[in-house]
């Protein structure tokens, strides 16, 4: 991917070429100047330009950004099972993209490529927003737009809408609705109800809870993006018999509550939401008519029914209760979790120590939860869905592909938000003279810079907070912070800086274009897990002497300790094919 170059761009100029847009059509006077204020102080506003054909984006990146096509144009390129690597679409200028990551918190869908003329991208962040739906008309179209394109790249990426014909894609997005959810235990659907519509699980996690014919209940499992639930109700009656018979078939012609529900076109489960997700309503009108038209659609959805039929019969109390803890907890959503196997695990402490001596403290605590015969130490779980990522107010926390959740120190102000914000108490603040000395550390190892995280060092690596506040530099000067912790203890400001100009890249420090002073040095920076980004081998795992301790994700720690977890099955034989 091209770094891209930035341009400086007047506030007055952007938004000459930001105002015929449709979402800034009816931006009033006010709104304006303060859309103009955010870009001047907000690094994250930018303009970049990309040379022709250059890589914009990569499909899979977490890059959360509105992108307005000032100048050129860009084209969208995905992998197709049938087609191979194609142009999705071409955007061309006037244009944006980048809503499902703004809003939503969604990987790019596609690679993004500049055109043969390049491109000149104003890049508006998802903490940034809030400048943009200060206007409620410019909210709601981006909204509607939102709605139309997730619907889109599901049709594009579900197995159950392979073969589909674009038409009915397009018949079919203005039935659907997308809501959104915050909380966890709010049900989207229950026990007993008869269907009216299948639901697909766009972003997060939803639990599924069955109550038996006892007054007891169980929890399934839980089900993530590209997974849906209530399907069994709204099946024509013929296929639902077919499930039935098979399942009966298998298991010598026993007849659960919870197969009569499905027999008899009732929801034979409750599902509720598992945190902040992401629900994609298709009513059950629209789903049969892609049933009817579609036979391997069809066969899809029976042997999902038929799959999560059998496996709710393994579902034990014990096993229930560790699902429902694991949910509560927050690991069912984790991307990456440290695990010890507690039949391995000789206590000896090497994993912490080999932490602190890597980052100045240790980034886990070997105390935590016990799942089966492994034990969830506190330490970052990387998050499906990461407060701290939401609690940034500069975007200085960031995620790779592979869902794991890093800082990006040169963007980090020290505010200790994300500290603040982490609901399982992963992030501590450590002081910046301990921090310097551990990157310096990682630095004389691997015989390069290690993520200094302010471009000009103005302290030696071994002071403290205190002798940085009290002391002299080896300039003989005293260093400046800004403010001063007096000053920010008092409410008092500092005198006004020199003028500045926009960095040269996102998160850089501002460059004075007068003598060169010091730029603002955080008294401490947030420290977590982040598997340890940047070095050859995780610490706590290469340190284990036994190998108990090992980095798996939810779902991965359900499968070995015994626990079931049902998602989407794939169409074997049962019903007459597969794919």
């Amino acid at each position: 991917m091209d770094a891209g170059t930035l341009v400086r761009t007047p506030p007055e100029e952007l938004w000459k070429r930001l105002a015929p847009l449709s979402l800034f059509a009816d931006f009033t006077e006010q709104q304006r100047q303060s859309f103009q204020d955010a870009y001047r102080r907000e690094d994250g506003m930018r303009v970049q330009h990309f040379d022709p054909r250059g890589r914009v984006c990569d499909k899979g990146q977490y890059e959360l950004d509105l992108c307005f096509i000032l100048r050129g144009s860009v084209d969208l390129y995905d992998h197709q099972p049938t087609t191979g690597y194609t142009r999705v679409a071409s955007l061309a200028e006037g244009s944006f993209y980048g809503e499902l990551g703004a809003i939503g918190g969604i990987p790019r869908s596609t690679d993004v490529v500049a055109g043969s003329d390049g491109v000149e991208l104003f890049y508006l962040p998802r903490y940034c927003l809030k400048y943009l739906f200060i206007n409620s008309q410019a909210r709601e179209r981006l909204n509607q737009l939102y709605q139309e394109r997730a619907l889109r790249v599901i049709a594009r990426e579900n197995e159950i809408f392979q073969g589909v014909p674009n038409d009915f894609i397009t018949r079919l997005i203005p039935q659907c609705r997308i809501d959104f959810y915050d909380l966890r235990g709010v049900v989207l659907v229950n026990q007993g109800e008869p269907g009216d519509a299948l639901y697909y699980v766009r972003d997060g996690y939803v639990m599924v809870r069955q109550r038996r014919a006892d007054g007891s209940s169980r929890i399934l499992g839980y089900l993530n993006a590209g997974e849906y639930f209530a399907e069994a109700a709204i099946l024509p009656d013929v296929d639902r018999r077919e499930v039935v018979e098979s399942v009966q078939k298998e298991v010598g012609g026993e007849m659960t509550d919870s197969v009569r529900d499905v027999l008899e076109g009732r929801r034979n489960a409750t599902v509720l939401s598992a945190g902040k997700c992401e629900i994609v309503r298709i009513p059950a009108e629209a789903f049969r008519e892609l049933c009817e038209h579609n036979p391997a659609v069809r066969r899809r959805v029976k042997e999902t029914v038929r799959h999560r039929l059998l496996t709710s019969r393994k579902i034990t109390p014990e096993l229930s209760a560790d699902l429902e803890k694991s949910g509560q907890l927050g690991i069912v959503q984790a991307d990456a979790l440290l695990v010890m196997d507690l039949d391995l695990c000789i206590k000896c402490d090497n994993c912490v120590t080999a932490c602190e001596s890597l980052h100045g403290e240790s980034r886990l605590i070997r105390t935590g939860v016990p799942i089966g015969k492994y034990l969830i130490p506190a330490a970052c779980r990387h998050c499906d869905d990461p407060k701290c990522m939401n609690a940034c107010p500069t975007g200085a926390i960031k995620r790779r592909p592979e869902g794991e959740i890093y800082f990006q120190y040169d963007m980090c102000i020290g505010c200790g938000n994300c500290a603040i914000a982490c609901p399982y108490d992963n992030i501590a603040m450590i002081e910046t003279a301990k921090f310097d000395a551990a990157q310096k550390r990682k630095s004389q190892v691997l015989g390069r810079n290690f993520y200094r995280p302010y471009p000009v060092a103005s302290h030696g690596a071994e002071a403290t907070l205190w002798e940085r506040i009290f002391g002299r530099h080896s300039q003989g000067e005293r260093e400046r912070l800004s403010p001063s912790l007096f000053q920010r203890i008092l409410g008092r400001s500092n005198p006004p800086a020199p003028p500045v100009t926009r960095a040269a890249a996102p998160g850089a420090a501002l460059q004075s274009d007068g003598p060169p002073t010091h730029p603002h040095i955080p008294p401490a920076f947030p420290i977590k897990c982040d598997l340890c980004d940047g070095l050859p081998f995780m610490g706590c795992v290469h340190a284990c002497p036994t190998g108990a301790a090992m980095r798996i994700t939810g779902r991965d720690l359900f499968a070995q300790s015994g626990a079931v977890s049902f998602g989407q099955a794939r169409v074997v034989k049962a019903f007459g094919g597969h794919d």
